[in-house]
């Protein structure tokens, strides 16, 4: 059994020097990361392996998730999930080592909602489903061993 949790990253400040990838968070975006972390700290398992966009903002996302749920899960950042697509995103996580279980993946709008979207039409209860705000999440499971053929999940939560 796989469990791939998806969580945008937290809302950003409007502006940074240097760009849209040196954004940090917000006040109110770390608030969001810690209501965001309270909801996944209940019920569901660490993640064993965090990876995220090497943005600051979802560096800092994903770093204040691991702090507060008390992981001690790696946390792997990539330049190439910047703004990256829902396809470039999937084909990440099926080339996870089978040695992890549960993969938290933090992202950017619109790929990491595209993603979410394809596992929530697949279950009637999540059809409403529109896209994450920010530090928005889910967690889906999928009944295989290997991350390489995941596609279709056999639950999905959604906070």
């Amino acid at each position: 059994m796989k469990r791939l949790t998806l969580v945008r990253h937290a809302h950003a400040e409007a502006r940074a020097e240097g760009g849209d990838f040196y954004r940090a968070l917000s006040n109110h975006g770390r608030s969001e990361v810690i209501r965001t972390a309270a909801a996944l700290g209940t019920g569901l398992p660490l993640p064993d392996l965090i990876l995220a966009s090497d943005a600051r903002r979802t560096r800092e996302t994903a770093q204040l998730l691991h702090e507060s749920l008390k992981s001690v899960a790696a946390i792997e950042t990539s330049k190439a999930l910047y703004h990256a697509s829902s396809s470039t995103l999937l084909e990440r996580v099926q080339g996870t080592s089978n040695s992890i279980t549960h993969l938290m993946l933090v992202g950017h709008n619109p790929g990491i909602s595209d993603l979410a979207l394809g596992f929530a039409r697949q279950f009637e209860r999540h059809a409403d489903f529109g896209g994450f705000p920010t530090a928005g999440w889910c967690s889906v499971t999928f009944d295989t061993d290997d991350w390489s053929s995941i596609s279709s999940p056999c639950d999905a939560v959604f906070g």
